[in-house]
């Protein structure tokens, strides 16, 4: 099975983006225009590659991917105020 690449337009809670990437998520890229959430365990897992994702991330991404943008991006509580 191919791994998919979701890319929501509300903001997912951390157990919605659990569910999609399958696992627990670590950000492999999280920059202030976009954030690219993986299985934290994806590796080990031995997931398949994810073209889309490794080419969106010039790197070796693995399984399941949510990629947030805009209004869905995660936000620092902190930051907002």
């Amino acid at each position: 099975m191919n791994p998919a690449t979701y890319a929501p337009k509300i903001r997912p809670t951390l157990e919605e983006a659990q569910a999609l990437v399958g696992g627990y998520i670590r950000f492999a890229i999280d920059q202030p225009d976009m954030q690219v959430l993986v299985d934290d365990d994806g590796l080990s897992k031995e997931l398949p590659l994810n073209n889309k994702a490794s080419t969106l991330c010039k790197m070796p991404i693995v399984g399941n991917v949510v990629v947030l943008k805009g209004k869905a991006m995660w936000i620092d509580e902190e930051e907002d105020d």
